[in-house]
């Protein structure tokens, strides 16, 4: 393999791939990244066998050829070299890299002891429009559980209905879910895709704004555009019947501005330390929304901010982290939060927008 590229586009395709590397693998392959040619381009490949990304970086190819090299020796060297020009050449295992004044020589393994990443093109299901795949992304994948002892709920729910595709979350106290736009889906299907799959995956797509196909069999699913290829094994299990849980009736609608409602949760959770970030929230008909907070070791807070209230009061406690976390998500926007009462879930919605709906289920007084 001889190949030249720059110095900034590499990098930036090492950080990305670099990141899917096993360090602690018993497999020491696991801990390299492969390096290939790909019509004109250069590939960086890497699985820790659960994901796996190919990432092209633009270039001159004098020579086709592959090799692998230790993930985070390369990385580092290259983030280390000026920017401009880099020249890679293979020579059996080993890759020179050379640059102005700079000259490396980094010890490989063979390309042929590199696992395959599937690729998984039988089964085109949909294209969808990156920037807001990512966005439906970040607002539905942290309602998911952080433990796996249940891993469906360690995942997203994905579920294809001809031109629509519903992402939906939930860690049994709190649920997301995004609808979303997609064309090509002919047929409906349902997939639950570990989040941290989906997380890395946002990474992937940074600020790109091409369109993405995707592609779903029994067992993973595929990623693509002109840019990369990311693959992910899918979580086997049946997702639970999360739409009868959302509250259709209320009794108390607010209408917020997320930058207002989200200092005063903030200011409250300040005080929450000893109740497990437990906040009381109360909702004034006279067009006002109250957070409450106390604590024998800190003291306690109240703060306050106006709210456009149909309903009659009411006065609920819910778990700060859990309002944050939506929130912080939702930046900019008014949002839209109804209630029935202080034992049922609370839902909150954006303003003038009918494909989102957050759903919180309130703590004991």
């Amino acid at each position: 393999m001889k190949i030249s590229c720059l110095q900034e586009n590499l990098a930036k395709g090492l950080s990305v791939v670099s990141r899917l590397v096993s360090s602690r693998g018993t497999l020491e392959i696991l801990s390299h990244i492969l390096l290939s040619t790909e019509n004109g381009r250069l590939k960086l490949s890497a699985t820790n066998l659960e994901i796996g990304v190919n990432y092209k970086v633009g270039g001159k190819v004098e020579e086709e050829g592959s090799v692998t090299v230790p993930a985070r020796l390369f990385n580092e060297l290259i983030t280390q070299l000026p920017e401009g020009k880099i020249n890679l050449e293979t020579d059996k295992n080993n890759l020179l890299v050379k640059s102005g004044n700079y000259e490396s020589k980094i010890n490989g393994l063979s390309s042929d002891d590199f696992p395959l990443i599937p690729k998984n093109k039988n089964k085109k299901s949909f294209t969808i429009s990156s920037s807001e795949f990512k966005d439906a992304i970040n607002i539905v994948s942290f309602s998911s559980a952080l433990d796996e002892a249940r891993p469906v709920l360690a995942g997203v729910l994905f579920s294809i209905k001809k031109d629509k595709l519903t992402l939906a979350a939930t860690d049994s106290y709190r649920l997301a879910e995004k609808v979303i736009n997609i064309s090509g889906g002919e047929k409906d299907t349902e997939a639950i895709v570990p989040t941290r799959s989906l997380l890395e995956l946002s990474r992937v797509i940074g600020d790109s704004d091409r369109e993405i196909s995707v592609f779903i069999d029994e067992n993973q699913i595929m990623f693509e555009n002109d840019d990369f290829e990311f693959t992910s094994r899918l979580v086997e299990g049946k997702f639970p019947d999360y739409k009868q849980i959302i509250p259709i009736e209320s009794e108390t609608k607010a209408k917020v501005s997320v930058s207002n409602f989200l200092k005063i949760i903030k200011v409250a959770a300040l005080f929450s330390g000893e109740t497990a970030g437990s906040i009381n929230l109360k909702v004034s008909s006279k067009g006002k929304i109250n957070a409450e907070s106390s604590s024998s070791q800190y003291g306690d807070s109240s703060a306050s901010c106006e709210a456009v209230v149909e309903g009659k009061d009411i006065e609920i406690v819910f778990n700060s982290k859990y309002i944050i976390d939506v929130l912080n998500n939702l930046s900019g926007k008014d949002i839209e939060i109804s209630f029935t009462d202080k034992l049922n879930p609370g839902v909150l919605k954006v303003s003038g927008d009918k494909s989102y709906v957050y759903v919180i289920m309130p703590l004991r007084a």
